[in-house]
């Protein structure tokens, strides 16, 4: 057992670029990793996408905001709960509120996953935990044909 005192972790800022901020309390799990987010006003999480092996989930703590899918926009506030179940809905959150969005994230992680974004068109391929794991983005239109660059005779 472990006992965290999540006023005694230390926030961590996320990336922030311009309507993308974050900032998370990582309250600890290997297979099941929990944070408590926070996303301020007017911003996004994160750039809409899709994990294919991890699954996600959120449980909004204060604030309001709204989560958006493949099937639209819901809005959310506190006690609400979201899950996004690996190959499920392409998911993205923003704070339309005028005060911070708290909640809890949960993932269920394997070491490895397969991130699309469909915004822009790009895949990511994720080896080992973040932040020290490895993380490949590319382009979908940069693929090539599974023998390209391959010598095929026999020599």
């Amino acid at each position: 057992m472990k006992v965290v005192h999540s006023a005694e972790v230390p926030w961590v800022n996320g990336q922030v670029k311009g309507g993308f901020s974050t900032r998370r309390k990582p309250l600890g799990g290997e297979k099941m990793p929990v944070s408590l987010w926070e996303l301020p006003p007017g911003k996004r999480s994160f750039p809409f996408h899709r994990h294919l092996i991890t699954e996600e989930a959120m449980y909004v703590l204060s604030g309001k905001g709204v989560v958006r899918g493949d099937e639209g926009e819901f809005p959310i506030g506190p006690g609400d709960y979201v899950s996004f179940p690996a190959g499920g809905s392409a998911h993205q959150l923003r704070n339309d509120g005028t005060e911070p969005l708290v909640y809890l994230g949960l993932s269920a992680v394997f070491g490895h996953d397969i991130v699309e974004y469909p915004d822009s068109d790009k895949v990511a391929a994720a080896v080992g935990a973040y932040p020290t794991g490895k993380r490949f983005i590319f382009k979908k239109s940069s693929q090539v044909e599974y023998f390209e660059g391959e010598k095929t005779a026999l020599e």
